[in-house]
């Protein structure tokens, strides 16, 4: 399968940051580089929207790049933040529409639940699955499945925590390789 992995913001946009500690757009780059390392080594045909820091990608050159590239599915992935600093867990996110992307994103979820079950996985149960829903951009423009994913709150000590160590990053991306394998 053709994956396309989008590590978040990028360039003058380094989404969520906190003080004296690391921006979004650098951990998920890591983590986008470390997941397309596994997805390839399954025998997945595997892109990334960006390979460093300095590129900047609108939200249509994002879609725009995965349609060129014939993704059969589109991965975005992020850190969240809050002005709660009590805010944590892990997000999934689809667009509103029922498709292929529900299943895989309740995969994603169920698979980062077994890999952290002390964590908080903040859900919307109310259409029968654990995705929450929006009409971000990149789920709504893209041409194929399409799912988001909020790794934890960086505005919290303990998501924050976690975003920094190496074997909960491991862990994290090897959670969602074995979702995207189980739903291909």
């Amino acid at each position: 399968m053709r994956i396309m992995v989008d590590p978040g913001h990028g360039g003058h946009d380094s989404g969520a940051v906190v003080t004296n500690g690391p921006c979004e757009s650098d951990i998920v780059l890591g983590l986008a580089q470390q997941l397309a390392a596994l997805l390839t080594a399954a025998g997945h045909e595997v892109a990334l929207t960006r390979w460093n820091n300095s590129t900047y990608l609108s939200l249509q050159e994002r879609c725009d790049v995965a349609r060129a590239f014939d993704a059969g599915v589109f991965l975005s992935l992020h850190c969240n933040a809050a002005d709660s600093k009590d805010a944590n867990g892990f997000e999934v996110w689809t667009d509103p529409e029922p498709d292929e992307a529900d299943e895989l994103a309740g995969r994603i979820w169920y698979e980062l639940r077994a890999a952290f079950p002390a964590m908080r996985g903040r859900a919307d149960f109310s259409d029968g699955d654990p995705d929450k829903e929006s009409k971000f951009w990149v789920l709504v423009h893209t041409a194929m499945p399409a799912v988001l994913v909020e790794f934890a709150f960086l505005s919290n000590v303990e998501d924050r925590a976690r975003l920094l160590s190496a074997g909960w990053r491991n862990e994290a991306v090897a959670a969602v390789a074995r979702a995207v394998q189980a739903w291909y």
